[in-house]
């Protein structure tokens, strides 16, 4: 049984990756827009495209395309194709958000462990992770097809603390569902402001929240000596 609970002792701090680690929304939003324009659709543009990121590959490209007028016969053959692209290079586009080496840096620094779980499907994640030159900071991955489940299921946390350790949780985002997955979990849930997601970060449940990298390592750390701290009370920015 995992410790939840904030203490002096090492911490699992485990982040979500499109949105939060990386700005992915170029790279996906370039090949959604293939796929509807194969279709002859008009394109959509990355900030219409970033609603439709967070809930795993096939509901992102299920939200493209009834966006776009719907889904045209079956939906897995529209899925396939967008993968294909998708594969072709993940990498174009696709950035990590300014400071997050450095907060890596630190938190590996002061002795805590760090994880990732993402929708994101496991050949992409580990070209972007690796690609970015993120892989080594981390001591566990969960990919959106690592398990049965996806998030908000609680078990994708439960499956990357498995190569981890026991300690304090904590689960770094940027959407609704991260903010359900740490809920469901039972674990303090700190919000990158500017991530992917379909309302306001304001009005997503959060015990810290932070807008550029450079204060996420301040504001993760404070998330666990107060884990359950009111939505909203802690911004380090």
């Amino acid at each position: 049984m995992f410790d939840k609970m904030a203490g002096s002792m090492t911490a699992n701090i485990i982040f979500d990756l499109d949105g939060t680690l990386v700005d992915s929304a170029p790279s996906l939003c370039a090949a959604g827009n293939r796929l509807v324009e194969e279709l002859g659709r008009a394109p959509v543009s990355v900030e219409t495209y970033k609603s439709f990121v967070g809930r795993g590959i096939p509901r992102q490209v299920e939200g493209l395309l009834e966006h776009t007028g719907g889904v045209p016969g079956e939906l897995s053959v529209h899925l396939a194709r967008f993968r294909e692209i998708y594969d072709e290079n993940p990498l174009v586009a696709t950035r990590p958000y300014d400071g997050v080496a450095a907060a890596l840096e630190r938190l590996r620094a002061a002795g805590h462990r760090l994880g990732v779980c993402t929708q994101k499907p496991t050949i992409p994640g580990r070209r972007v992770l690796g690609g970015l030159g993120l892989s080594a900071w981390f001591d566990s991955f969960t990919f959106g097809d690592s398990i049965a489940v996806m998030k908000p299921d609680p078990e994708m946390i439960r499956h990357t603390l498995q190569d981890m350790g026991p300690g304090p949780v904590v689960f770094v985002g940027d959407s609704e569902t991260d903010s359900a997955t740490a809920a469901n979990f039972g674990c303090p849930f700190v919000i990158h402001e500017h991530g992917y997601r379909k309302r306001p970060w304001q009005e997503i449940a959060h015990s810290a929240h932070f807008g550029h990298w450079d204060a996420a390592a301040d504001c993760i750390l404070a998330a666990l000596e107060a884990p359950h701290a009111a939505a909203g009370a802690l911004r380090l920015s």
